[in-house]
């Protein structure tokens, strides 16, 4: 996982592919395949809706990851530690991420 606290990283252009980090595993999924992207009206979930799996992304604040992903400028969006949590939020209003769940999705 990234050495940096911060929940995401971004490029400067379009980024052929999203990278998922948990603590359990590590994802590259293709932003073409990218099919939605909803945001609850309280920033603490998003949802990523990708041809073959759905992401579901738990935390505080995550309108500014919303924007960049929407963009297609997001290079990775880690799920953190409470510690991490701890720590960014002294050091701004930065968005963080708790929890990130991934799912196949079944075609039929």
């Amino acid at each position: 996982m990234s050495a940096s606290i911060e929940s995401y990283q971004t490029t400067e252009g379009q980024a052929p592919f999203l990278r998922i980090e948990t603590p359990r595993e590590r994802l590259a999924l293709p932003y073409s395949t990218l099919l939605a992207l909803m945001l609850s009206a309280d920033e603490t979930t998003l949802e990523l809706d990708f041809a073959s799996r759905v992401v579901t992304v738990k935390g505080k604040r995550l309108y500014e990851i919303f924007c960049v992903l929407a963009a297609g400028r997001g290079e990775g969006i880690f799920a953190r530690s409470a510690s991490d949590e701890m720590t960014l939020s002294r050091a701004n209003k930065a968005p963080f991420i708790s929890e990130i769940r991934i799912k196949e999705t079944v075609s039929g």
